[in-house]
């Protein structure tokens, strides 16, 4: 018995249905954040498929996939996602980054935030361990902990108003907001978590010039690469009212100046591909928006629409609790994203900012997150105590951050 059948049959089968409608769901969130802790793409499209077949008939189910998996607009994005850690990976393997960061002519505290910052916009596997030497090496004023708060601190921050972090992406399409919208929103929260850490961790380092000298030509070519991308983006999403297609040709663009710039061959091409995994951000795109459809016609929100609870106990106690527990930016947004809109209807981009804001402090401090441990790793420090290290300008910038957005919502509405 499916639940979109029990739900309309008897009373008594329609407790049957509610039963089966939640702990269906339940599994499937479970389902998420166990197997996510080896691949979130294979949590999300086995918990899509198990809450498509305890919930719903098996035409129907077919109908979804196939809907999903033959939508333009969703593969344009998820190929654009896909070749984000592409060109994450060919910087790397090229030596062009490590060539803009060494021709970076400002303060050391200017480096030790744009070491991390820079590299932690390209989701490369095992960048934490790319950007700890160059923030080690840039001063001897603080303790190994501190250094490394501040790789990681400054490694994600920047993701809240990166037009290309991937959970960005996920986020704002899942709620239906302009992407451009939703980080004027969350820029508040943005500049009190960077102003937190000029004050809180990097207090102790004293000016001066990081490198005496400095060839522009290196440093701008790979900044062009990283820039180029979400320019072509918002002006052809303003200028022509694209949509994926934009995002697409973007980053598309600057895979192409990198590979100009590069000068790679077509092996070495291949085998960074292979590396940086694009599949898994493809099938991830893809999946989220499998998942997000199966919960909708699933008959779980006719459940919610029941039960009674505040909307900034969604977003920001469970957002923030889901991102420490899982040690993951996107899982938080695709659970929470469908419950809040099923529930609470549509959402503003002041909410998401919330959202997205407490999620990203709970994934910053997770101690199942992987940049946190190998940043602690290769500090030679416990993980526990980088994170003490951090609660302070963490739950600060949460506290803060939150405070300024509740502040802005008289003006917003």
């Amino acid at each position: 018995m499916h639940v979109r059948t029990c739900l309309s049959i008897t009373r008594g089968d329609y407790t049957v249905g509610v039963v089966y409608a939640i702990i269906a769901f339940i599994i499937s969130i479970a389902l998420i954040l166990i197997i996510a802790k080896k691949s979130i793409t294979l949590g999300i499209l086995i918990a899509s498929i198990f809450l498509g077949i305890v919930t719903i008939p098996p035409e129907l189910l077919l109908g979804y996939i196939v809907d999903v998996f033959s939508d333009a607009e969703y593969l344009m994005l998820a190929t654009a996602v896909g070749l984000i850690p592409i060109i994450g990976g060919l910087l790397d393997s090229s030596g062009l980054l490590t060539e803009m960061i060494e021709n970076f002519k400002f303060s050391r505290k200017s480096f030790l935030i744009f070491s991390p910052a820079v590299i932690g916009l390209l989701p490369m596997p095992g960048g934490a361990l790319f950007s700890a030497p160059m923030v080690d090496e840039a001063t001897d004023q603080i303790t190994p902990i501190r250094k490394a708060s501040i790789n990681q601190w400054y490694r994600h921050v920047f993701h809240l108003i990166y037009p290309l972090a991937p959970a960005l992406i996920i986020g704002s399409e899942l709620a239906g907001i302009n992407i451009y919208i939703a980080i004027m929103y969350i820029f508040p929260a943005f500049l009190i978590s960077f102003i937190l850490g000029l004050f809180l961790l990097l207090r102790n380092v004293k000016n001066g010039r990081k490198n005496a000298s400095v060839n522009w030509n290196k440093f701008f070519k790979p900044l062009l690469v990283i820039l180029l991308a979400p320019f072509i983006d918002i002006t052809l999403k303003n200028v022509f009212n694209m949509r994926y297609l934009a995002t697409l040709i973007g980053v598309s663009a600057s895979l192409i100046l990198l590979i100009v710039f590069s000068k790679v061959d077509l092996k070495t091409l291949l085998h960074t591909s292979k590396k940086a995994k694009p599949w898994d951000f493809f099938f991830l795109i893809l999946g989220i928006f499998l998942y997000q459809t199966i919960f909708v016609n699933s008959g779980v929100p006719h459940i919610l629409e029941e039960v009674e609870f505040s909307p900034y106990v969604l977003l920001i106690v469970a957002g923030f609790s889901l991102g420490v527990l899982t040690g993951r930016l996107s899982t938080p947004i695709v659970i929470l994203i469908p419950i809040f809109t099923v529930k609470f209807g549509l959402m503003t981009p002041l909410m998401f900012a919330m959202l997205y804001h407490a999620s990203m402090m709970g994934y910053i401090i997770s101690p199942v997150h992987p940049c946190l441990v190998f940043t602690a790793q290769y500090f030679k420090e416990d993980t526990k105590n980088v994170i003490k290290d951090l609660t302070i300008t963490d739950i600060t910038s949460l506290l803060v951050g939150i405070l300024l957005l509740f502040l802005l919502m008289p003006v917003a509405t």
